[in-house]
């Protein structure tokens, strides 16, 4: 498919002009989309892409119902959540495998149980507010115990450093190496919960869009989530240039600080599933886990099967990284608290 748009681009065809969102300001995540930007993946599939920011997952989903934007990433559980509200959105790939999502905080939170009535910073439409009262539930824990402080992501860590929130949502592939370099010159020790080390099993981050779009233009679909592919594929194979590639496209942002966050964002792609089942694809088994997980801490009377939560539109590609990035270069923090 990717040839054919190629082909017709090469014969005068102008590209599509789309909206792809990212679930947050822009960050090593992100690194793979100004990729395919730079590469020209996206313009040989057939789109002129325009990349956006966005406050949260929920944020996302809402706007691709509106019809804001075209393409989108969300973590699994809002996802989930929202299309058993009856959301017409669809995942078509996923992003990142694992999720890299917790809690940062001044002080060890070692377990679900210890955050009984500490007040927690997250936006309303952060994923947190959806995975967290998940992890309660697994727990056999009253979500009524989570106490949460409405705050914009750009005032987090204020909020953290100033002692006004004891915890903030953040995820280690992005918060918290920025954190950890703000803390760094206060001789203040930052940790960092981690969702996934609590039982949180789902899956990471989705590649999301409209029902109606994959069930009117599936070949529309497929070459975006392919271009994808080749995308995480290079960003992958190529950590120092991804992140090279990130700063040029957004100036404000620190290249050591982008490559730090886009090789733990690696650490939750290259997963065992992923080497196995190869990069993007959905086993069946691990969907009904992910929808199992949901409806565990929210009701939803609609019954969902994994198809009506995911289709999967594009080829299995390889993404294991080259031998010489085993293991990282950047610090990974010893023991997660």
């Amino acid at each position: 498919m990717i040839v054919l748009l190629a082909l017709s681009l090469a014969v005068g065809a102008e590209p599509k002009p789309i909206v792809f969102l990212t679930n947050y300001v822009f960050l090593g995540r992100h690194a793979p989309f100004f990729v395919g930007l730079e590469k020209g993946f996206y313009r040989e599939a057939g789109f002129d892409v325009a990349i956006s920011p966005s406050t949260g997952s929920g944020f996302v989903i809402a706007a691709l119902e509106g019809g804001k934007a075209d393409f989108g990433i969300a973590e699994a559980a809002p996802v989930v959540q929202s299309i058993g509200k009856g959301a017409r959105v669809k995942a078509f790939a996923v992003y990142m495998d694992s999720s890299p999502s917790g809690l940062a905080s001044l002080k060890p939170y070692p377990t679900p149980e210890s955050l009984a009535g500490r007040t927690i910073a997250a936006s309303q439409t952060d994923s947190a507010r959806v995975v967290l009262p998940i992890i309660y539930d697994l727990k056999g824990l009253p979500p009524s115990d989570l106490s949460w402080l409405s705050a914009d992501p750009s005032i987090y860590f204020p909020l953290l450093l100033q002692g006004r929130a004891e915890l903030v949502t953040a995820s280690i592939d992005s918060d918290v190496p920025t954190l950890r370099r703000v803390a760094g010159p206060r001789n203040v020790t930052i940790y960092f919960s981690s969702f996934a080390e609590w039982g949180y099993d789902a899956f990471g981050y989705f590649l999301v869009t409209r029902a109606d779009r994959i069930a009117s233009s599936p070949e529309e679909v497929r070459a975006f989530a392919e271009a994808t592919n080749r995308s995480v594929k290079y960003a992958v194979d190529h950590p120092e240039e991804a992140a090279r590639i990130l700063v040029r496209h957004n100036s404000t942002l620190d290249y050591e600080l982008v490559l730090a966050q886009w090789r733990e964002s690696i650490a939750a792609i290259d997963t065992p599933f992923v080497r196995s089942a190869g990069y993007g694809e959905a086993s069946e088994q691990r969907l009904k886990r992910t929808i199992e997980l949901v409806k565990r801490a929210f009701p939803i009377e609609k019954e969902l099967l994994p198809q009506d939560v995911f289709v999967n539109v594009a080829p299995r590609v390889e993404v294991t990284r080259e031998r010489s990035l085993d293991p990282p270069k950047s610090p990974r923090p010893r023991k997660r608290q």
